[in-house]
């Protein structure tokens, strides 16, 4: 087990207060058999916890009261399974993901439940494994499916759903301080300069591999009405406000990854987003990422619904 996630939780473990289970447990089981919730509330910080115990554990929460003590109790272990699967680490938990993410946005549990210091410990925690998942990348071009950089890039447009405060995340990511943030930045710059069909990151979709650019609003979770938090919003209003911002990123990454076999891949992304059509009658690359940037903040405010797509310059 890598002794960097152990100290990890056990620093969240601490910071959540909870040092002990709780004596007794309140909580209502969703399906009427409570040995999942017993079984969780024996766990001592190191055990690991089924899969199935824990997407059922999140269905208690979901659709019932929660049980404040076994909820600060059990977070540590279900954010190691969310961990593993943004590691895609020997992950057995079908169904858990989705229903953690649903829960972290539709219920009050940052509101009502976690006191300041324990959100931003959760929260924290979450910016880091995902930073930690960017920071992996090493591969620039994909082709097929699956592909890291989409479990990465809906891990990031999902925590803008939950919490506000995703300039922290962005703006770490766009340090361009180690050679998976500048690789990172060049997938997802990718997606906003070409077209789906030719993007030079993302080979295009096909029937027998799957494959294709990540979509830049989709969320995890049974999030389907969701939104991203309006300070979100804003934040990337602002940052998307002027494509020289971007552009500057993008050639930072390709300075970084001046020694990579994906550099050229990167440096024509630089080019190409540099360059405006030289034909009147046609749009550039250039033209298409301003365009994008304006776009994107406002689908990912709407929730990313038909009408706000129908908005994305293709």
């Amino acid at each position: 087990m890598d002794s960097r996630i152990d100290q990890r939780l056990n620093d969240l473990y601490q910071r959540l207060g909870s040092v002990t289970p709780p004596e007794t447990i309140s909580q209502s089981a969703f399906d009427g058999d409570p040995a999942h919730l017993e079984r969780l509330a024996k766990l001592r910080l190191g055990q690991r916890v089924t899969g199935i115990d824990l997407a059922d554990y999140m269905d208690d929460v979901l659709y019932g009261e929660i049980q404040s003590s076994l909820l600060v109790h059990a977070l540590p272990f279900c954010v190691r399974a969310w961990h593993d699967y943004l590691r895609d680490e020997q992950f057995d938990c079908p169904g858990f993901v989705e229903l953690f993410y649903t829960v972290l946005a539709k219920k009050e549990i940052f509101t009502g439940i976690l006191t300041d210091d324990q959100r931003e410990a959760l929260l924290g925690f979450m910016r880091d494994s995902i930073l930690e998942e960017i920071d992996a990348q090493d591969r620039l071009r994909f082709e097929g499916y699956p592909a890291a950089p989409h479990r990465w890039i809906r891990a990031l447009t999902t925590y803008g759903v939950i919490a506000p405060d995703i300039e922290h995340l962005w703006m770490n990511w766009w340090s361009i301080s180690t050679i998976g943030r500048a690789i990172s930045a060049v997938q997802y710059a990718s997606c906003l300069v070409y077209p789906k069909d030719s993007n030079p990151v993302f080979a295009p979709w096909t029937r027998e591999k799957g494959g294709g650019p990540p979509c830049l609003w989709e969320f995890d979770g049974y999030l389907y009405e969701s939104t991203w938090k309006s300070q979100n919003v804003d934040f990337l209003q602002r940052l998307f406000r002027d494509p020289q911002i971007i552009i500057s990123v993008i050639r930072k990454a390709v300075l970084s990854l001046s020694q990579h076999d994906g550099f050229f891949t990167a440096q024509q992304l630089l080019a190409d987003s540099e360059s405006p059509s030289a034909n009147l009658k046609l749009r550039g690359a250039a033209e298409t990422l301003s365009e994008r940037l304006a776009a994107l903040p406002g689908i990912l405010g709407t929730g990313g619904t038909p009408e706000a797509t129908d908005l994305w310059p293709d």
